[in-house]
């Protein structure tokens, strides 16, 4: 059974510890106290307080500036602040954990009916395919960024009642839809005309080829529609609708079950590639359902090439975070590699735990969301007081959340691995791995839900150095492993490190949020 290396596991721990301290450094109850003071610290912009109301619409919209009027908010309370948090939180979370729970059903679907080598080749398949997405990630978060504004703005100057400006948002979010189906048909080409020439450069074993290559060609060939799924999904939620799309999302899921159990098994036995039909109808069927639910809100954006001031708003968003992703998926080819030089039963465990990983750590993803979503006008209102208790609401919340889904994941890869491999080695190595998992799941969640917060703020900057660094970090320390735990490791090393400086850095007052949380930011939204 692998061990932890002592010195890494104790870094670990204290990278993991150091967030929860900061975030204890404030007592969240004492917001309400210092609120009144903190509001009235500008002189440009007035605020009027209303009663408390039980409406969670009013509740998220609380604390929204207005420009060149009066802004309407709520005052803050840390429980009534947790609980509208959950209550977005909740559905949201049902909708991120979708994709990876279908995953790891792909995986035992496949590992059960073709065993270790099919488990293994959808190692670097998914790598093709779920890497590149994430690569173009940057467009459902530059959609987040540009329609939660806009979504705040005013409406001849005054805010818009029943919940915010669906226009402005519509209008906001139609560049980047245009560009995700843009860069969707082009992924979509490159698959289908040179995925053997991607797998042989990532030196795929030839007797995986043929399955790898037949998962990416189902896959690849409804990119675009995965990405413009991405985008519609971020205007959902901006405009503060988890479940619709909850629901839409739970019903492809089922559907993909189906497929998964007629495509994979019986009757048609298409292994890897049945798998991967399965989901791709699944996402054309969820794709299509969002567009007519959008249009029917009147909130589906018109394709249209972008503007040239729409140009600039998505390029201040897609040039940063586009660099940042690259070294993030940098780290994850690098650890794929890595798992790879190991062998075939090595890499099939090292696929299975990095499943299980991406699955579980998608619970901090609703309150990256949460962060993405509220703190934009905030930040723009000069709300100190808020964007305070907003922030440590975010961190506390995940710092709990870590250590539940952490336990969970541990569990489920000590005694639930029988579940995705039949292979006695594959389930071996899950369970030497297991440690580890817990160790990454933990810290990962704490950092997804700060990076959510460093997001809403545009800290790119910070962002990207800190990437870099820890990306290099990271490439060094994978030198010297020898197992599937030691690569998790790694992860869990880099995230730690993310952590600790976002955190810290943020509760010291630097960066667009610390300054905002201590006073020192410039007003966005105010009368001269």
């Amino acid at each position: 059974m692998t061990v932890v290396p002592p010195r890494i596991g104790l870094v670990t721990l204290i990278l993991f510890i150091t967030p929860l301290g900061v975030s204890a450094l404030s007592n969240p109850r004492s917001f309400s106290n210092i609120s009144h003071a903190r509001r009235s610290s500008s002189p440009r912009t007035k605020h009027i307080w209303l009663p408390a109301s039980n409406d969670a619409d009013a509740s998220i919209d609380a604390g929204a500036s207005v420009s060149e009027a009066s802004t309407i908010s709520a005052p803050p309370s840390s429980s009534s602040s947790k609980r509208e948090m959950l209550k977005f939180a909740i559905p949201a979370l049902g909708i991120y954990l979708t994709n990876p729970l279908l995953s790891n059903i792909d995986n035992a679907f496949v590992g059960r009916t073709v065993g270790p080598a099919g488990l293994a080749a959808l190692s670097p398949a998914t790598l093709c395919i779920d890497q590149a997405l994430y690569l173009f990630s940057f467009l459902s978060r530059a959609t987040t960024g540009l329609v939660s504004r806009a979504f705040a703005s005013s409406v001849h100057g005054e805010h818009k009642s029943g919940g915010g400006n669906t226009d402005a948002a519509r209008d906001a979010a139609s560049a980047p839809l245009t560009v995700s189906f843009v860069c969707g048909a082009i992924l979509s080409l490159a698959y289908a005309f040179f995925t053997p020439n991607i797998l042989k450069k990532l030196r795929v074993d030839p007797l995986l080829q043929t399955s790898a290559t037949s998962y990416i060609h189902w896959r690849g060939a409804i990119a675009w529609a995965a990405l413009a799924q991405s985008v519609s999904l971020s205007l959902f939620m901006v405009t503060k609708d988890a479940i619709t799309p909850l629901k839409i999302i739970s019903c492809a899921a089922i559907l993909n079950v189906i497929g998964d159990a007629a495509f994979c098994v019986w009757p048609l036995r298409g292994g890897c590639g049945g798998a991967a039909a399965a989901t791709a109808l699944a996402t054309l069927v969820s794709t299509g359902w969002m567009v007519k639910s959008l249009k029917d809100r009147k909130l589906w954006p018109k394709l249209r090439f972008p503007k040239k001031k729409e140009f600039f708003a998505l390029s201040e968003f897609t040039g940063p975070l586009l660099l940042i992703t690259f070294t993030r998926m940098g780290g994850f080819m690098n650890m794929q590699k890595k798992a790879m030089s190991l062998g075939v039963e090595a890499l099939a465990g090292y696929q299975l735990c990095m499943n299980l990983m991406l699955f579980f750590i998608l619970f901090g993803e609703p309150l990256s969301q949460l962060g993405q979503t509220k703190l934009p006008a905030i930040i723009d209102a000069n709300d100190s007081a808020q964007a305070k208790a907003t922030f440590i609401s975010i961190i506390t919340l995940s710092s709990f959340a870590a250590f539940g889904v952490a336990a969970v994941a541990y569990l489920t890869a000590t005694f639930g691995s029988g579940m995705f491999s039949s292979a006695a080695g594959v389930q071996a190595i899950a369970r030497s791995a297991a440690p580890a998992l817990l160790l990454a799941v933990a810290q990962t969640i704490v950092g997804i839900a700060a990076d959510g917060c460093l997001m809403a703020s545009r800290d790119f900057g910070f962002m990207l150095v800190t990437g870099i660094g820890t990306f290099i970090l990271q490439t060094k320390l994978l030198q010297y492993c020898s197992s599937v735990g030691d690569i998790l490791m790694t992860f869990t090393v880099r995230l730690g490190m993310y952590s600790v400086l976002a955190v810290g850095r943020t509760a010291l007052g630097y960066g667009n949020l610390g300054r905002a949380i201590h006073g020192k930011s410039k007003l966005v939204n105010s009368t001269a």
